[in-house]
C-alpha cells in the first residue's frame, strides 16, 4: 500500500509538471490553453509540487495571484494533512492492536517470511512422523494452508506495560485436515517389509500436506487466538510462544501431535489395507515362503508355493467386527478370510489314499514317489475354490505417538488359511494311510 501511494504522488506531480509546460508552450504559439481549473484540480489531487515547480521552471503564471498564492496554500494544506495522518498513524501503531494487525495482515498476504516467524516449519508437523531438511514443497503447502485465512480483532486489554489482544481467526478446519494428513502419513509409513524401512522425511511430509490440501475441500471454522504483548521502547512487541503458534493455525499443531487423532480401529484398518494391496510376489516376500509345505521336492515346491500365494492373494479379506479402546490399550476382533487349507489337504488326502491303494505306489522309487505326491498336492491346490473365515482377537497399544498394531501368531495362522489346524487334522486322520504309502527302496 505504501509503495502504491508513493508511486501515485510521483506520477501526479510528473503529470502536473507536464501540464504546466504544455500550457506555457500553447500560450507562446497562440493555441488553445489548458483550463486553469484543470491545473488547480491537478494541484488539489496532490500534484501541487508539480504545479509549483512548473510555475518557476517555465516562468508561467507566476504573476497571477491565484497561482502564486493559491498553489503554495494548497501545498501547505496538503503538507499539514499528510503530517497529521502520519502522526495519527504513528500513534495508532504504538497500540497493541496495530502491532497485531500489522503482523496478521502479512500472514493474510501469504508472506512466507512472516508466516515462519509465527509458525515454524518444524512445528507444523508431528516430529514423531517426519524428520530432515525443508523441501521446496513447503512454501506451496503453507500458502495453501493460509489461502482462506482471515481475522478480526475482538478485544484489547492493556495493563501497564503488558497487553492482551484477542483475535478471531477464520481458516480451514485444522482438525479434519490433521486427521486426513495423519491417515496419509500412516499409509505411507506402514512397514510391510521391516528390512526396507525408510524414514519419512520433511519433504515427504510437506508433499503429503500439499496434496491433501489440494485434493480435499475443508469447511471454514472460527477459532480464537490471544496475543500477549510487552511495551519496549515505546512500541509493543508480540511475545510469541508455542500456544500462540498453535492458535494461529487453528490447533493444527496440537492435532498433529495428538496420539489419539486416529482411532485404534482406523489405524488397524490402514495396516490391514496394506496387506490387501499386496500382490503374489509381495506375499511371497512378506511371509518368507520357500517350500511352505516342506515337500523338499525340487521339481514341484516352487510351483506349489506360487499356486499357494496366488490363491492367498485372491482370497484374503478382512472385517473388523469389534474394536474397543481402554486408555492406551485396544482390543479388536477381526474376521480374516483366506484359503481353506483344510479343504485343500482333505482333497490331497483322498488323492494319497487312492494312490496308496495301487501297486504302483509300492513299486515307485523314492524320487518318483516324492514327485507323485507333490504333484497331487499341487493339483489339490489348483482345484481348490474354498475359502475360510476365522475370527481372531488382536491386542495392541498406543506408544504415545500413535497406535502400534501387533499381528500375533493366531492372525498369521488365520491369514495362511488355518494352516496349523489343517495340518494337525491331516496328520491325525492319515497316520495309518501314511504308513501304507511309504515307498520301498
Amino acid at each position: 500500500m505504501k509503495s502504491i501511494l508513493i508511486f501515485y504522488i510521483i506520477m501526479i506531480n510528473l503529470v502536473s509538471l507536464i501540464l504546466m509546460g504544455t500550457d506555457k508552450l500553447r500560450a507562446q504559439r497562440g493555441k488553445q490553453r489548458i483550463p486553469e481549473r484543470t491545473l488547480f484540480i491537478a494541484a488539489i489531487l496532490f500534484g501541487s509540487i508539480g504545479i509549483f515547480t512548473g510555475m518557476y521552471v517555465f516562468h508561467h503564471k507566476t504573476r497571477k495571484l491565484k497561482f502564486s498564492i493559491g498553489i503554495p496554500f494548497i501545498f501547505v494544506i496538503q503538507l499539514l494533512l499528510v503530517t497529521g495522518v502520519y502522526l495519527w498513524n504513528k500513534q495508532e501503531m504504538a497500540r497493541p492492536t496495530q502491532a497485531v494487525q500489522q503482523e496478521l495482515s502479512l500472514i493474510q498476504e501469504l508472506d512466507e517470511a512472516t508466516i515462519t516467524s509465527f509458525v515454524s516449519y518444524e512445528s507444523l508437523m508431528n516430529s514423531n512422523l517426519a524428520t530432515g531438511e525443508i523441501s521446496t514443497d513447503a512454501t506451496e503447502a503453507v500458502d495453501l494452508f493460509f489461502e482462506n485465512f482471515t481475522y478480526s480483532i475482538h478485544n484489547e486489554e492493556i495493563i501497564g506495560d503488558e497487553a492482551a489482544v484477542t483475535v478471531q481467526i477464520s481458516n480451514i478446519d485444522a482438525k479434519e485436515l490433521a486427521r486426513d494428513l495423519c491417515t496419509e502419513i500412516l499409509k505411507n509409513s506402514v512397514e510391510i517389509y521391516p528390512d526396507d524401512e525408510e524414514e519419512t522425511t520433511t519433504g515427504d511430509y510437506y508433499r503429503l500436506l500439499r496434496d491433501t490440501l489440494s485434493s480435499n475441500n475443508y469447511n471454514i471454522v472460527v477459532s480464537t487466538a490471544v496475543f500477549h504483548l510487552k511495551r519496549e521502547n515505546n512500541s509493543w512487541t508480540i511475545q510469541s510462544d508455542s500456544e500462540l503458534e498453535d492458535d494461529l493455525v487453528g490447533g493444527f499443531i496440537s492435532c498433529m501431535n495428538d496420539p489419539y487423532i486416529l482411532s485404534a480401529s482406523e489405524v488397524l484398518a490402514i495396516h490391514l489395507d496394506a496387506l490387501l494391496d499386496l500382490n503374489a510376489d509381495d506375499w511371497m516376500e512378506y511371509l518368507d515362503i520357500e517350500d511352505v509345505f516342506a515337500t523338499y521336492n525340487t521339481e514341484y515346491y516352487s510351483l506349489i508355493d506360487e499356486e499357494y500365494v496366488r490363491q492367498l492373494t485372491d482370497a484374503f479379506d478382512y472385517e473388523i467386527l469389534r474394536c474397543t479402546e481402554d486408555g492406551d490399550q485396544a482390543e479388536a476382533v477381526v474376521r480374516v478370510t483366506s484359503v481353506d487349507m483344510t479343504s485343500v489337504l482333505t482333497a490331497y488326502r483322498e488323492s494319497l489314499l487312492a494312490y496308496a491303494s495301487t501297486t504302483q505306489s509300492i513299486r515307485d522309487s523314492s524320487v518318483t514317489f516324492s514327485n507323485e505326491t507333490s504333484r497331487m498336492l499341487l493339483e489339490a491346490l489348483q482345484e481348490n475354490t474354498s475359502t475360510v473365515s476365522t475370527d481372531v482377537t488382536l491386542t495392541f497399544s498406543n506408544n504415545g505417538s500413535t497406535w502400534e498394531v501387533y499381528f500375533n501368531s493366531d492372525f498369521t495362522d488365520a491369514l495362511m488359511g488355518n494352516m496349523n489346524e489343517a495340518i494337525e487334522a491331516f496328520s491325525s486322520t492319515n497316520e495309518d494311510a501314511a504308513q501304507e504309502v511309504t515307498p520301498t527302496e
